[in-house]
């Protein structure tokens, strides 16, 4: 599976796919490895073409978070919308890792 990422002042941004739920996820799980072993400062996970999220896309995101917040490196959530904000919000998602409209990628 090709994943978009892109990479600017110590940022790596990954771009979800619109279905982050089963299968997508095991395709990101190599990847969410080789990012918690990076040297970025932060993480963003840009869920503008998301549309669902389920238990192990929710399970692949705080593993990601607990990875690298031990290494002082910051996570966010980039454009959360829709059934991935509600589900987020209803498990308080919301109150560890910062929903964000923007990303400082430049």
């Amino acid at each position: 599976m090709a994943n978009n990422i892109s990479f600017s002042n110590d940022t790596k941004l990954i771009s979800l796919p619109s279905d982050f739920s089963g299968l997508a996820v095991d395709g990101f799980k190599d990847q969410f490895e080789e990012v918690a072993h990076g040297k970025q400062q932060s993480v963003v996970l840009d869920f503008s073409s998301t549309t669902f999220i389920d238990s192990s896309g929710i399970g692949a995101m705080v593993f990601l978070y607990k990875r690298i917040e031990k290494k002082g490196q910051k996570l966010s959530l980039l454009n959360v919308s829709g059934q991935p904000h509600k589900l987020m919000s209803l498990l308080r998602v919301d109150k560890t890792i910062p929903f964000i409209e923007q990303a400082d990628i430049a």
